[in-house]
């Protein structure tokens, strides 16, 4: 069986919703709505933050284990409005509780209204190595009972798609020249087929976790072909680099640590700071002094760019060159559309690769005039569910990105505190970030889908990548870039193109 919005409904009055990490009444790291576990398993940590809607999208995937455990301890039928209790008393209590417990063994034996009684028992912790009555838990057991003797009022049961990840058993690395090839496998069908961009281990690491129940990676022989199928290409460590026009001059021939602007007569190193914060690498002052923070930032990214062998934090003209960019997402005379003045919009198409952490690299475009004039790589979604659908078979809180349509840009939204420009210091509490730009969906039909914007990937560093269906900017250098076409021309169409043929011409 699967919840309903009942079951939602209910945890998330008695959980609370909490946009920052903190520590439970037993002391384990908790957001959202009781999450300690994010989808990938990792363990919730103080200092994450998370929005609202993110952080209902987690408690839907955490329900869903919490059903199908409730399901394969029951050996009785019962009704929607009992199953929606049950898993919001295992959410609470864990699914071991259920399993050696009276109520289910009256469940099993169809003994309804003794297993209702067995909900008032459950109201004890143990708080400081002493076991008390909760009053807390006396209310939220009478809502369970409530719910679980309920006759009627029922809705229906919510039902994502598995994610093709979750089905893959095993795992087979393969080499094809210079690149690394890995196959997943469902048992003996091939599931998907991705090709490394690049070899440095950690990719591979990100790579692996995005299959939580393949439990072997086996290295296929030399002499076995890798099946046919289409590959994914898989992007590394590195987020693609926009070339800046006229960057800064590098007055010095290196910068190391324990230099200053002051005594080395110019602004170099608060121009380094302020780009590595730009990409989202460096998170202290703009004092022009380059420290042990500074240092760890410039290390970290000639980590991501040219390995650890490189990555002495030693900044000369490469590294330089580096920052600043050296990839043109989009070439002059690349768009051979006609002008068409006043046609000013945005699109948004996917591509056929993924980034390291699972999602698929799509592509934000800026028309100016009817012609192609910029473009960001940006993501959406959750890396197990890109699955991309039309508005109307769009479901709230499954995770996926946004549907395919036509949306509506509102106007930028400054997080309050901060204010325009501001990006380093003012973090919207629910971890969005320090902007966002709210869209609304206009066309066609209409989709259950809603809270969707486009604001900064902000927490991708913080290891919560992807969203829970709105546009993901990648950093601050990209958001600024954004910023620049909305000013400039000011467009309010989004069109959302996933080849679905749903997706209105511009």
């Amino acid at each position: 069986m699967n919840i309903s919005q009942n079951c939602l409904d209910l945890i998330k009055k008695w959980e609370g919703f909490r946009s920052e990490a903190y520590l439970d009444p037993v002391g384990i790291p908790t957001i959202g709505y009781g999450t300690i576990r994010y989808p990938d398993g990792r363990k919730v940590g103080l200092g994450d933050t998370i929005s609202e809607q993110v952080a209902e999208a987690f408690l839907l995937q955490d329900c869903e284990k919490f059903a199908q455990g409730v399901t394969d301890a029951l050996s009785t039928a019962i009704n929607q409005n009992q199953f929606d209790a049950l898993v919001s008393f295992t959410y609470n209590l864990g699914i071991g509780a259920f399993e050696t417990s009276t109520l289910r063994r009256k469940i099993n034996a169809r003994k309804f209204d003794e297993a209702a009684e067995e909900f008032d028992r459950w109201v004890y912790a143990t708080v400081n190595g002493v076991k008390k009555k909760l009053e807390g838990l006396v209310k939220r057991r009478r809502d369970e009972r409530m719910l679980f003797e309920k006759i009627g009022g029922e809705k229906p049961p919510i039902k994502l798609e598995d994610s093709p990840q979750d089905s893959v058993t095993w795992l087979e690395g393969y080499r094809d020249g210079d690149q690394t090839v890995i196959v997943a496998w469902n048992k003996d069908q091939v599931v998907e087929i991705l090709a490394l961009e690049s070899n440095f281990k950690q990719d591979f690491i990100y790579l692996l976790q995005q299959y939580p129940n393949a439990k072997n990676f086996h290295l296929a022989p030399a002499n076995k072909n890798i099946p046919n199928g289409t590959r994914i290409s898989v992007a590394g460590q590195q987020n693609t680099i926009q070339k800046v026009n006229n960057p800064p001059v590098l007055n010095l021939p290196l910068l190391v640590r324990g230099m200053n602007d002051v005594n080395a007569s110019g602004n170099d190193i608060k121009e380094l700071q302020q780009r590595l914060q730009d990409l989202g690498y460096y998170s202290g002052e703009l004092d022009g002094d380059f420290g042990k923070l500074t240092d760890l930032a410039v290390k970290d990214f000639q980590k991501d760019y040219f390995g650890a062998n490189e990555a002495d934090g030693k900044v000369g003209p490469i590294t330089w060159k580096k920052l600043w960019g050296d990839t043109q997402l989009v070439t002059p005379g690349e768009d051979n559309t006609l002008e068409i003045p006043g046609k000013h919009y945005l699109k948004l198409t996917k591509t056929s690769r993924k980034d390291r952490y699972g999602c698929y690299v799509l592509h934000l475009d800026y028309f100016k005039n009817g012609k192609l004039k910029d473009r960001l790589e940006v993501c959406s979604g959750q890396s197990n569910k890109q699955f991309f659908r039309t508005g109307l078979q769009s479901v709230s809180g499954s995770f996926e990105p946004l549907p395919e349509g036509k949306w509506y840009i509102n106007d930028i939204r400054w997080a309050p505190g901060g204010g325009k420009d501001i990006y380093n210091r003012a973090i919207m509490g629910d971890g969005i970030g320090p902007v966002t730009v709210p869209v609304d969906y206009k066309t066609p039909d209409s989709t259950r889908r809603s809270a969707i914007e486009i604001h900064i990937d902000w927490n991708r560093n913080r290891g919560l990548p992807g969203t829970a269906g709105c546009v993901g900017v990648y950093n601050i250098a990209d958001y600024k870039r954004l910023v620049d076409w909305l000013r400039d021309t000011d467009p309010r169409d989004l069109y959302v193109d996933w080849n679905l043929g749903t997706c209105p011409t511009p």
